[in-house]
């Protein structure tokens, strides 16, 4: 019996030893999808493991578990939820990683040192070493929601759901610290980089948010942990009463949740950020209107602009569309040709915050007549603003148009949309339409039953139809690898590149022809669902394009749901870190030689290669450099491949924010001149090595507001002040007949109207000196 009691005490004492608690899972355990089995806190408010959506897919996740409707806190695969029968394995080597039934297996703590998980009473699940030292948390990787004791750093960004608890993927609103100067933003992250609601604690460094364990007060505090803006002043008598949460919401706004332990029924929002919902940028989706219906302005219904039609009639959010798309800057468009018309609502505006470049045009001294006249003449403008004397002219798309009483009480919104033709002229052309159809018919009936009788034809019916030529196949030197070869090559996909728009790139090393041969893969995550033969026929367009200024394919896996492409790495990374890094600006020449590569390699792309290829996100980010510096185009032929016989085409928005076309979200026909645009803003980053929005304002007001770079060097072009930027540069000084010229050249390639855009060829052109640089448009 001694000896019973010595080795029980000599296990409590390892057992404190190793930090191992009441609640600890150990290695070797798992949970699978549709079991009901989770890893729950000892006070079993917080519940980890598989939660089952209503489409009958599973998150892995944290929940509240003690409350009816589960609600779900935290997930580790909210964009890529999985089947029954997938399961959760901290294996016995250390990891913890999520092997879906059907797929890879996703490592949610990349390391291998895990000795034991824990789901705290916080609602925080950790996994500790071997001596106890927590080694990962779900609290330093948030989803939408903060809980009591956690902390956001302005190295992490909340993201709102989708669509509520409908769909947990990724939603379009963000709540953000910005590093550069401490200001806490809310904002439609995936149409604009403005803010629609903002903590204003600029001038501030290592900001933090901190939702407070003790008080449940939600603040924000500074690098020397001063409170330097408080978001909730007021709190429940008993705190630890109920459950509380902070949340972005679907709706765009950031919330505080509290909820009864003790028979409660429901979430009580007690704290919000945004009072008057209609402020939220693109509430109601892209040419959407939000409209107040209390006087409060706290509730909203959303529906569409005159003219446009829901996306989906089920959820207003998802905005609209323009219900029949017309060419208005067509070389013969005039009002009377495409029958357009105004439509007013009154009380309604489109607000800019404080960005004045929301605005395309600002039209002083004219009535509401004056600016309907001004809105029908201008092609590339679909809807202004009359307020007092002023006519504001709005940029697209439109993402806030709102009624919101008393703010909007003066201001009429003039909409220009397609006339819709009476129902008389409909029928008339019906009629007409019908009877050419049928005559037609008739005709063509008559003459095929002429030819088919015709002794010439018997004959050739008889005749034997010559073999079919076989398909040659294509020489082109690609290499297939399975799926296993790049997981070694990548030492399991550790080393992470970079993540773009289609995908997450991974560093490795191949043995290609007896050489060791460093990589880039890119693991394609956002491909249109097709067939093998579909990939692997965009893959040989890809293979087959060569010049020095593209990066070089060097093989492709398709492996059941594995789809990843395999180019040679390049050394020296992105242009975006070589012009906006640390450190020394590039030289001059550098720069000049790197926008004729660029432009070169677009150039091939556009009119040289066998398949046009059109890359619809040009941007500093896909541009790479090699060991010598050598610009290189990447993640072409991902988008939409055109043949020669489809210049144009009308595709979904694609590309990145201050790179993108107008075109694009218009539903206007696309063509490569959505790449000379976004050339035209790289080319003005690249030459004044300024990105295209720059948060931080200069004081001089001799050289204008610079904030967006288009519309500073277009008012530097008009005040014929190009110059002044680079005065103290004395390589670009030297050189300053080059430098404006390729600032015109920029400008031209940024025109609104596509058509007045240079193709690729003559941008290569003018940059060169070979042809003269046109005038750009430059507003008055």
């Amino acid at each position: 019996m001694a000896i019973q009691f010595l080795l029980f005490v000599a296990f409590l004492l390892s057992s404190f030893a190793y930090g191992i608690d009441a609640n600890s899972v150990q290695l070797g355990s798992t949970i699978v999808a549709g079991t009901n089995s989770s890893w729950r806190s000892s006070s079993e408010d917080y519940a980890f493991g598989f939660y089952h959506l209503n489409s009958g897919r599973y998150l892995v996740g944290i929940w509240f578990d003690k409350i009816p409707n589960k609600t779900l806190v935290w997930s580790a695969n909210r964009d890529n939820p999985v089947e029954i029968g997938s399961y959760i394995n901290l294996t016995r080597s250390g990891q913890f990683v999520l092997q879906p039934l059907n797929g890879t297996s996703f490592s949610i703590y990349e390391g291998s040192n895990t000795a034991s998980a824990v789901m705290q009473n916080d609602g925080n699940l950790v996994l500790k070493n071997a001596l106890s030292n927590v080694i990962w948390q779900s609290f330093d990787s948030p989803t939408d929601t903060l809980l009591l004791g956690q902390t956001l750093n302005a190295s992490r960004n909340l993201y709102s759901n989708a669509n509520g608890s409908v769909d947990y993927s990724t939603g379009q609103y963000s709540l953000e610290i910005q590093q550069s100067d401490g200001n806490i933003l809310l904002k439609a992250y995936r149409f604009t980089d403005s803010a629609y609601w903002w903590s204003d604690t600029v001038q501030n460094t290592g900001v933090r948010i901190i939702f407070d364990n003790t008080t449940a007060f939600l603040y924000a505090v500074n690098a020397t942990h001063q409170i330097i803006f408080n978001m909730t002043t007021e709190v429940e008598d008993a705190i630890e009463d109920y459950y509380h949460r902070v949340v972005v919401d679907d709706k765009g706004n950031f919330q505080k949740w509290i909820y009864l332990k003790e028979n409660g029924s429901e979430w009580r929002s007690v704290w919000k950020a945004v009072t008057e919902p209609c402020t939220v940028t693109a509430l109601c989706g892209v040419y959407g209107f939000c409209n107040t219906t209390d006087s409060d302005n706290h509730t909203y219904t959303c529906g569409c602009l005159p003219g446009y039609t829901p996306l989906d009639p089920t959820a207003p959010s998802k905005g609209c569309y323009l219900s029949e798309v017309k060419d208005l800057c067509a070389g013969n468009s005039s009002g009377s040709n495409f029958m357009v018309e105004v439509k007013e609502i009154q009380h309604a505006d489109i607000p800019n915050h404080g960005y004045v470049f929301f605005d395309l045009q600002v039209l002083s001294g004219v009535d509401q007549e004056t600016c309907k006249k001004e809105l029908l003449a201008d092609c590339l403008c679909m809807v202004a603003v009359s307020l007092g004397n002023n006519c504001f002219k709005k940029k697209w798309p439109i993402v806030n148009a709102a009624r919101i009483f008393p703010k909007t009480s003066n201001s009429v919104m003039l909409v220009k949309v397609p006339r819709v033709a009476n129902d008389k002229e409909s029928s008339s052309l019906a009629v007409l339409i019908v009877a050419l159809v049928s005559c037609s018919l008739l005709a063509a009936l008559f003459i095929a039953t002429a030819i088919y009788h015709h002794p010439f034809y018997q004959h050739l019916m008889h005749k034997e139809a010559p073999p079919k030529p076989k398909t040659k196949p294509m020489d082109i030197n690609l290499k297939v690898f399975s799926f296993q070869q790049l997981r070694e090559a990548t030492n399991g996909f550790k080393d992470k590149l970079g993540r773009g728009a289609y995908g997450t790139v991974y560093g490795g090393i191949l043995n290609l022809e007896g050489q060791q041969v460093q990589v880039a893969v890119k693991k394609l995550e956002q491909v249109e669902d097709q067939g093998d033969k579909e990939f692997e026929t965009e893959v040989q367009v890809i293979a087959l394009t060569h010049h020095r200024n593209l990066v070089g394919l060097l093989g492709f896996c398709n492996e059941q749901s594995h789809r990843l492409l395999v180019y040679e790495k390049m050394e020296k990374g992105t242009l975006s870190n070589f012009l906006f890094g640390e450190g020394d600006k590039p030289s001059w020449e550098s720069r000049v030689r790197i926008v004729l590569e660029i432009a070169r390699g677009l150039l091939y792309l556009h009119e040289e290669c066998d398949n046009q290829i059109i890359h619809c996100d040009i941007k500093p980010q896909n541009v790479l450099l090699d060991s010598s510096y050598t610009a290189k185009i990447s993640d072409f032929g991902l988008a939409k491949l055109l043949m020669k016989d489809k210049t144009r085409t009308n595709t979904n928005a694609r590309g990145t924010v201050g790179y993108m076309a107008p075109e694009w979200l218009k539903n206007a026909p696309v063509t490569t001149k959505v790449d000379i645009y976004s050339f035209g803003v790289m080319l003005l980053e690249i030459i004044f090595c300024r990105k295209h929005i720059e948060l931080h304002q200069i004081e001089d007001e001799t050289m204008g507001d610079d904030l967006i770079l288009i519309d500073w060097v277009m008012y530097l072009a008009k005040e014929n002040n190009l110059r002044a930027p680079v005065i103290h540069h004395l390589e670009v000084e030297s050189d300053i007949k080059r430098f404006e010229r390729m600032a015109m050249v920029g400008l031209c390639c940024v025109n609104p109207n596509p058509t007045l855009r240079p193709s690729m060829k003559i941008v290569v052109q003018m940059l060169e000196g070979n042809v003269g640089v046109g005038v750009p448009t430059i507003d008055s």
